[in-house]
């Protein structure tokens, strides 16, 4: 269940965040809306588990709901956060050098890592059923795939089949939870062994690679995690099946 407690985060009065992002959001406001005035401005800090905010104006009144991730950020991130949310309530354009800056900081390595403690301390997990299903044991083959490709070295996370077939998503790699989760759509005799290593050869080199942040997005299939991936014996075998 996701929690609803503020981070912990101590501020003199006279730089709150929330003073701080309701004077952002007055200066924005003037520099959009220089003939209109100013509605009631109401700013507010809830819980969150990633970069989510919004604003909303109604009846005179511009509510701006920011993630308490953000509430030790600098004055010119709320100045820029600002600008992007009150420029979607009255239909500007956003200014791309500031859309830049935004990203440039949420995509921070600081902020990736609070945003991912968040998730996991916060989030909603995933049920998992254990690395033993009707055909195949995860477990096993995880050890085999360990000693063959990685040396023995890969650290472990837990293994499980989903809960349910899934067909469009056959694997994944849960960062926060440091679970790798495999379809139960798998666990048949009519798919060949091959297949199924090849499937968790592909999210254990998810664990091995992690993630990287480029052009301000965060990647998980870099050019070093698409060569490592060629070296599967089944490679070219196991796509065509899967195809």
């Amino acid at each position: 269940m996701i929690q609803t407690q503020q981070l912990a985060l101590d501020f003199p009065p006279e730089t709150s965040p929330a003073l701080v992002l309701e004077s952002a959001v007055r200066r924005v406001h003037r520099q959009l809306k220089p003939r209109t005035p100013l509605p009631t401005i109401r700013t507010e800090f809830f819980a969150s588990v990633g970069a989510n905010h919004s604003a909303t104006l109604e009846d005179g009144t511009l509510s701006v709901r920011v993630s308490d991730l953000f509430a030790d950020a600098p004055a010119d991130v709320f100045e820029t956060l600002a600008a992007i949310l009150l420029s979607k309530i009255y239909r500007k354009k956003i200014d791309p050098q500031q859309n830049r800056a935004y990203r440039r900081y949420t995509m921070s390595e600081s902020m990736v890592e609070r945003t991912r403690r968040a998730r996991s301390e916060r989030g909603r997990r995933t049920r998992t059923t254990g690395p033993k299903g009707k055909f195949y044991d995860l477990e096993p083959l995880f050890n085999q795939i360990n000693q063959e490709y990685f040396g023995q070295e890969l650290h472990r996370p837990e293994l499980s089949w989903t809960a349910r077939k899934t067909r469009s998503l056959l694997g994944r790699y849960d960062f926060d939870q440091d679970v790798i989760f495999i379809s139960r759509t798998i666990d048949s005799p009519e798919v060949p062994e091959f297949v199924l290593r090849y499937i968790l050869f592909h999210e254990m080199l998810h664990v091995k690679h992690g993630t990287t942040i480029q052009n301000f997005r965060e990647l998980v299939h870099t050019p070093e995690f698409r060569r490592e991936e060629r070296q599967f014996e089944f490679y070219d075998a196991a796509n065509d099946w899967l195809k």
